[in-house]
This record gives C-alpha cells, sequence and structure tokens, in this order.
C-alpha cells in the first residue's frame, strides 16, 4: 500500500517544484518589467526650528514603500551636500531602470517667488539672501525626475510645517504642475500650512503609509483614501493637496487572489513596521490618455443624485466644461445654483465648491463616465450620470428651425417646433409647443443655458452632430432639439 502513495506523491512534488520554478520566473519577469525606486528623505534636526516627526515619517514610508516593491534609499537629517548627493543617484539609477519613481520629503519647506524649496538641514537659519543658495529647489528634483523619461513619477512632499525663517517667503507652498507621467501631492493645499502632528507621524504621513499597506488601491485611491484620513482627522484644517494629468494604472501593493481567483476587497492595512521581502508587483501600463483627451470626453449635462450630512436625498443637474486646468462644475439643485472648480489628480476630481468641504470625485475611463464623488469629511456623497455630452472642440448651435422632443417632470411626453436665432452674445429661442414659449440663451463652450420665464433655466449640450440635447426642472425634465 505503501508504494502506490509514494508513486503519488512524487509526481506532486515535482508539478510543485516546476510550478515554483514558474512563479519565481513570472515573479522576475514582473519585476524586470517595472522597476520601482524611491528616495525618501526625512529632516528634523534643524538647528533653528527643530521637528519632532519627519525622521519617523521617512522611516515608516520607506517601510511601507519596501512592501509594495520599491527599491528604497532613505536618508535623515541630510544637509545640503547630501541631499543633493541623493537626488543626483535617485535620478540617475532612475533613468537607467525606468519604470516607477518616487520622491518623498518630511521637514521644513519654504515658498519663495513662487518657487518652493526643500530645505535641508543646518546649524542657522538662513538669511534671505542665502536661502536659494543653501536649500534645493523642489522643481530641481521634478525636472531630473522628469528627464529620465520613465513611466509614472510620484512627488510627495509633507512639507510646510510653518515657515521658520520670518520674511525669507509666503506662507504655504505654491503648486507644482503636474503632466501625464507625473503625480504630485503635497500635505496641505498650496498656500496652507501642515501639521506636524503629536503622535509618532503627522497625519499626512500616518494615513499615507497606511493606504500604501492596504492592497488592491490604485494610484488614486491610495491618495483619495489619505485625503479623506487626514481632512477628518484634523477637522477640516488641513487638505492635502492632489494634482496629476497621469491615467495609467497603477497599485502599489497587489491585492491577493482568493481560493478561484477571486480578488478580495481590501483589507484593514497592517501596522507600518520592519519591511519583509518586497511582493511580486505587477507593471503599471504605459499612461494613455492625458487630461487635454480626457477633460473633453467628461464636457456635457449630468443628473445628479446625492445624499446631504443629515440623510435627506436631493436630485439636481449639472454642467461640466473644461477649463485650462481642470473642469468647472455648474450644479442646479432645486431653485440653487451652485459652482466649483475640479482639478484632475488622475482618475480623480477633487472640487472645490465654496464649501468648506471639497467634493472628490472619482471617474472611470472614456467618454460617458460616471462620476462617484463623496464629501473629504464623509458625510455626503454625489453620483453624476452623463445624460448628454459636448460636442468637442469649439461650435455653434445652428440658426434656424428645430425638431422639439420632449419629457415633462411628470412623466408626460411633449413633441413641437422651435426657432434659434442669433442675437449678439445671446440666442433668441422661440417654441411652439401647443403654446408658445420664448427664452434668451448664452452659450458657455458648448453649453447652451436659456432662460425661459421658469424658476430653472433648460442648460443643453450642443452635440457633434448639431442637436441641443438638455435638461430642464433640476433634472426631471428632459429635451431634444433636433435641426431641420
Amino acid at each position: 500500500m505503501a508504494r502506490p502513495v509514494r508513486a503519488a506523491i512524487l509526481p506532486f512534488v515535482a508539478v510543485l517544484l516546476i510550478l515554483a520554478v514558474v512563479l519565481q520566473g513570472g515573479t522576475a519577469a514582473r519585476a524586470a518589467a517595472e522597476a520601482r525606486t524611491a528616495l525618501i528623505v526625512g529632516n528634523a534636526a534643524y538647528g533653528f526650528a527643530p521637528l519632532t516627526n519627519p525622521v519617523n515619517d521617512a522611516t515608516d514610508m520607506a517601510a511601507a514603500l519596501r512592501q509594495s516593491g520599491f527599491d528604497v534609499t532613505l536618508a535623515t537629517n541630510a544637509d545640503q551636500p547630501a541631499l543633493q548627493a541623493a537626488v543626483k543617484r535617485f535620478t540617475d539609477t532612475l533613468k537607467a531602470r525606468g519604470g516607477v519613481g518616487l520622491f518623498f520629503f518630511a521637514g521644513h519647506g519654504i515658498q519663495v517667488g513662487g518657487e518652493n524649496y526643500i530645505v535641508p538641514v543646518m546649524s542657522k537659519a538662513p538669511t534671505p539672501e542665502e536661502l536659494r543658495a543653501a536649500s534645493v529647489p523642489a522643481s530641481d528634483v521634478v525636472d531630473a525626475m522628469t528627464a529620465a523619461g520613465n513611466t509614472l513619477n510620484i512627488v510627495v512632499l509633507d512639507a510646510c510645517r510653518d515657515n521658520p525663517l520670518p520674511g525669507t517667503g509666503t506662507k504655504g507652498l505654491s503648486r507644482i504642475d503636474s503632466g501625464a507621467r507625473l503625480f504630485v501631492s503635497f500635505s496641505t493645499s498650496p498656500g496652507a500650512v501642515a501639521l506636524d502632528g503629536e503622535g509618532r507621524n503627522s497625519p499626512y504621513t500616518k494615513h499615507l503609509a497606511r493606504a500604501l499597506l492596504t492592497p488592491g488601491l490604485n494610484l488614486e485611491d491610495t491618495f483619495k483614501r489619505t485625503l479623506k484620513g487626514v481632512y477628518q482627522e484634523t477637522a477640516g484644517k488641513q487638505t492635502p493637496w492632489l494634482s496629476s494629468s497621469f491615467f495609467g494604472d497603477f497599485v502599489f501593493r497587489e491585492a491577493a487572489l482568493a481560493p478561484g481567483g477571486a480578488v478580495p476587497p481590501p483589507s484593514p492595512p497592517p501596522a507600518v513596521g520592519p519591511a519583509p521581502a518586497p511582493p511580486p508587483v505587477a507593471a503599471p501600463r504605459e499612461p494613455r490618455p492625458t487630461q487635454a483627451t480626457i477633460a473633453p470626453q467628461l464636457a456635457g449635462i449630468y443628473r445628479a443624485d446625492g445624499r446631504n450630512p443629515d440623510g435627506s436625498r436631493y436630485k439636481g443637474m449639472v454642467a461640466l466644461q473644461p477649463t485650462a486646468d481642470g473642469m468647472r462644475f455648474t450644479w442646479w439643485i432645486g431653485r440653487q445654483i451652485f459652482r466649483g472648480s475640479g482639478e484632475f489628480a488622475g482618475r480623480m476630481l477633487v472640487v472645490n465648491w465654496g464649501d468648506t468641504h471639497p467634493v472628490v470625485y472619482s471617474f472611470g475611463a472614456g467618454a460617458g463616465a460616471v462620476l462617484d464623488g463623496e464629501w473629504a469629511d464623509g458625510t455626503a456623497t454625489e453620483r453624476l450620470v452623463p445624460f448628454a455630452l459636448a460636442a468637442p472642440g469649439r461650435a455653434t448651435p445652428q440658426e434656424g428651425r428645430y425638431r422639439v422632443a420632449g419629457r415633462n417632470a411628470d412623466g408626460s411626453r411633449y413633441s413641437g417646433t422651435l426657432t434659434l436665432r442669433r442675437d449678439g452674445d445671446r440666442y433668441r429661442l422661440n417654441w411652439k409647443v401647443g403654446s408658445s414659449y420664448q427664452g434668451t440663451g448664452r452659450l458657455d463652450g458648448n453649453i447652451l443655458t436659456v432662460d425661459w420665464g421658469a424658476a430653472t433655466p433648460v442648460v443643453y449640450a450642443l452635440g457633434s452632430d448639431g442637436r441641443l440635447t438638455g435638461l430642464w426642472e433640476a433634472g426631471r425634465g428632459e429635451e431634444v432639439l433636433t435641426p431641420e
């Protein structure tokens, strides 16, 4: 009886050995396909304004990134020569290896004349005249990373923990323009001050390290979770700033496959600690679209379905229009009008709309994507479902006669005709739908907003086929104008 058992075991062992070799080869292939290189700097031992947490922040970030497959160089309490040498080695390696690069700095950062300076450790405070020569411009680091020509660069500055050098600069840091291969995150909004924190870490690093250790989170979800965590912990006093036109796919830690091949939901992140060997990683795809192509694909008219902080529901309509550096939002909720501006952070839009709570929307790739939004404090949500997309480029509505097909707020249908005439910078619309109605419209981009005597306007998106497709009555009514 023993021999058949051994005969069965030996092939099984052989299969395991072969499988191990195959998996090891697959891991090596994935690692070769995507190099991950990080430089982590934490400066705290300033002679003029020492900080408590940056060394802890840098150490814990290094551990979290090693667990995400990064080759990490950690520099703490670096003076200017050490910092400059570390940056050069990092960017040289990045240029040679390609893949993904990440630069993280915790410590003092100062804005002077629109430039952000990373302040090395030094024994005494520099004078305003000495600051530029004694520091490292953040733009130099970004430019060197960009020149490497690799797939993706991530720049994280947990700096600006108040300006320790009065008279040397402006409060907070200035924004850094991102690109198709660059993702930028500041621990707080441009011009604002970040908190050093009362525990082991700053609020920002604490939540970023936790997010990095959560399997299955992509680039946007990692920083979205960080933004929400910081915002909630600081009661809105600190809101991280995100900016990117990178629309590729990147996951810090791949989710392990459950039995049957299913991907389990993200598990609670483990505590930051010593780093085990890097897990297998998958290569990100080359970034395909950019903000210049994504923004026009999102332009148009949307129905809004939201939940207020008190739990009540609301519906409305929203117009999205591209701007030079993001998207412009206009909401019609009941008889109220709200306006906001959104900035891209990969496949996210962070929208400030005049309230203390920004709204963070996530969206999929391609035209007609649904935008799922959540207030930064987590108390309210909103989903924007596209109703009519606007034509790319700039166009003007055709003058003349249109066929009208619509649906009233009560669900009943109507039809008729309409004439449209341009009058300077305005448009005159005359409906014949049973009775006659008149309205005056203004074209903004490819969105035509028409006041016609009701409490809310009709808002049309001008399509590529010349049709005007619109919503009214806060999204409960709809209408299509087809040129004859």
